[in-house]
């Protein structure tokens, strides 16, 4: 689901650029029984779309229920980094098990290889949350031209990323029925980073060094989202770390300064969930996991909380025991993840089931 390569120095920053660097497991891999077997009571048909700014092929597989329509629908919204159709990470097939459970309760179920990505085309490295946000519309407008779905009950559930580009595709589309989002954050992309710089100090780092690491970063951000051509941005924020490292000794590699430029973390960083959460007037059910290291709960919930207060369809929920993957964790730590053996916590696949069936009544 995510792309491995060595970690940052800003380790937060990596892991929502899709760059975690845990080791996958080899002989010792655990069982995750909740796959799906070769053998399924349901139809998988692969399918390509396009979307008319550009991939021109997006590919995915489609699955759908017994009989003959037409179906309510959903399309999977993936999360953050390089993301194929089955949400493949540490041994997990995160995506393929969501669709599996909500074919089964009678959903025909859309997930795509993101742009650039499997076997869809296009560049992944220049897009940003908006480009994966128009894809997913495509993968929407693809459904509706199909006689077995039923046009008028599609829904979305959207992971991390692909949490807040649910009700960014649903505040344009007045037909979407409802959004669950999956640790979908509520609060602005360069605050999430700092909040959590903040909360898990640096392992061996004083109060003093973390407020100094606190303050680069936000300088940091500023240069790289500045409206300033490429170069002044880059050259700003590498001057931000020369100095850091002549005024108090602060390690520093150009690596560290990579992946903030890109064009989807300076849009990450600068982004703001809160007018895209106030637009859909859709069903939206935002959940996030208690063990959640990366969309810290206690930080997000009263954010998705007052941002969805003037919906009265929308409903916030703290799931205890889970963490980013909505698997019951220990710590919620990213290197717990290849060891755990369920891939989504029963209780999570029920509460947004439930929650899709309700609202995809006619």
């Amino acid at each position: 689901m995510l792309k491995h390569a060595p970690i940052r120095i800003l380790g937060t920053i990596a892991l929502l650029a899709g760059v975690i660097a845990v080791p996958l497991y080899a002989s010792d891999k655990p069982k995750h029984p909740q796959t799906p077997s070769a053998t399924v009571p349901y139809s998988q048909t692969t399918v390509t779309f396009a979307n008319p700014g550009g991939p021109d092929h997006l590919a995915g597989t489609l699955t759908v229920p017994p009989g003959t329509g037409p179906f309510p629908a959903i399309v999977i919204v993936p999360g953050s980094g390089q993301v194929n159709r089955d949400g493949e990470l540490f041994g997990h097939q995160f995506y393929r098990v969501l669709a599996d459970d909500l074919t089964r309760r009678g959903f025909a179920v859309l997930r795509s290889d993101k742009r650039g990505v499997g076997a869809s085309n296009g560049s992944f490295d220049t897009a940003t949350t908006a480009d994966f946000a128009s894809d997913i519309e495509a993968g929407v407008a693809f459904l509706r031209s199909r006689k077995d779905i039923n046009p008028q009950r599609i829904g979305l559930v959207g992971h991390s990323e692909g949490g807040i580009i649910a009700p960014m595709v649903a505040g344009k589309d007045p037909r979407i029925v409802f959004v669950v989002m999956m640790a979908g954050n509520g609060i602005r992309g360069d605050q999430m980073l700092l909040d959590r710089t903040r909360k898990q100090r640096m392992a061996g780092k004083s109060a003093t060094e973390t407020e100094r690491e606190l303050a680069l970063q936000k300088a940091v951000f500023a240069a790289v989202t500045a409206d300033a051509t490429p170069a002044e941005r880059e050259s700003r924020a590498r001057q931000l770390y020369l100095d850091a490292r002549k005024n108090y000794g602060r390690a520093w590699s150009p690596d560290e300064l990579a992946p903030l430029l890109s064009p989807w973390m300076r849009s990450f960083l600068a982004s703001d969930p809160v007018p895209v959460l106030q637009r859909p007037r859709c069903a939206i059910l935002a959940l996030v996991g208690e063990k959640d290291q990366v969309v810290m709960a206690d930080d997000n919930i009263p954010a998705l909380t007052l941002a969805l207060a003037g919906n009265p369809n929308a409903k916030v929920k703290r799931l205890a025991g889970l963490n980013h993957f909505f698997q019951n964790a220990g710590s919620g730590a990213f290197s717990e993840v290849a060891g755990i053996d369920e891939t989504i916590a029963p209780s999570a696949l029920e509460l947004i089931g439930a929650w899709a069936s309700l609202h995809a009544q006619p």
